[in-house]
């Protein structure tokens, strides 16, 4: 049976990055976004539910409008959370049943494992990615075309580095220049 090393971090902080280190050593990387997004268009139930919890503004020509539903969660955390605790248990039945023949340590990867303890009921350790403030600000306005008001107001909304690394079995600094697949390496070494 698989090992699940949940790997999280804020906007930004080079998750994404170093989930595709550990994919070119040989794990298998669950992406939570993206499988959630797809599983949006392979299960009608959570759309479904979806427009039960925040209406039908949420919908173009029937399908999910991801900008509304963010323009819409975003600003409401009681609405976020309301979809979190739905969406959720669809998200880790699929993660289940992708691990089942999976060996060795499997990467799960999401911003959002330290904070919910369903979640992170799935994880063997976890791992929080880091960067300084100012790098992650570049890589998103980079990557999103984001304007850096936009990107501080989401990093303010997140979980603070802080507290992520006080509750994560490992830390890992994704910054330029520093050797990340020896700080991957030890960390995989760790969880045989």
């Amino acid at each position: 049976m698989a090992k699940v090393l949940g790997v999280t971090g804020g906007i930004g902080s080079g998750k994404s990055y170093v989930c595709r280190v550990f994919k070119s050593l040989g794990c298998q990387v669950y992406d939570s976004d993206s499988r959630t997004k797809e599983l949006y268009e392979e299960k009608p139930e959570i759309l479904s539910g979806l427009v039960k919890i925040l209406g039908k503004g949420i919908l173009k020509k029937g399908k999910l409008d991801k900008k509304a539903m963010a323009a819409i969660i975003f600003g409401d955390r009681n609405l976020l959370e309301k979809v979190k605790e739905f969406v959720y248990p669809f998200v880790m039945e699929d993660f289940r049943l992708w691990k089942r023949w999976k060996r060795g340590t499997v990467i799960f990867e999401s911003a959002v494992i330290l904070e919910n303890e369903y979640v992170r009921s799935f994880m063997d350790k976890t791992l929080v990615v880091t960067a300084p403030m100012e790098e992650r600000i570049i890589r998103v306005m980079r990557r999103d075309g984001s304007s850096e008001e936009d990107i501080r107001a989401r990093l303010n909304s997140q979980v603070s580095d802080k507290e992520r690394i006080r509750l994560a079995d490992f830390k890992l600094e994704s910054v330029q220049g520093k050797d990340i697949e020896t700080q991957v390496r030890q960390i995989l070494e760790k969880m045989n």
